[in-house]
């Protein structure tokens, strides 16, 4: 489902982190989700007041890209 969101809103990062606070939402909240949810805190120690807009929109996407990588290794490794 995340993938297709961002297939669907590849043009957007902002209208894709938007959707994916909705699926957020949608599935109870799940913790690992939360490194790309425009509205959590920074678990890392990450000051987004110290950076633009789109810097912070660019972070987001590249951990929502991290984040997919590691859920598509998990459904590999789980077909063998």
């Amino acid at each position: 489902m995340t993938s297709h969101l961002k297939e669907k809103n590849k043009n957007s990062p902002e209208e894709l982190l938007g959707k994916l606070s909705e699926v957020y939402a949608d599935f109870d909240y799940p913790e690992d989700m939360e490194p790309f949810i425009h509205y959590m805190p920074s678990s890392d120690g990450y000051n987004p007041l110290l950076y633009s807009k789109e810097e912070n929109i660019t972070r987001l996407v590249s951990l929502f890209e991290e984040f997919l990588q590691k859920e598509k290794a998990v459904v590999q490794f789980e077909q063998f």
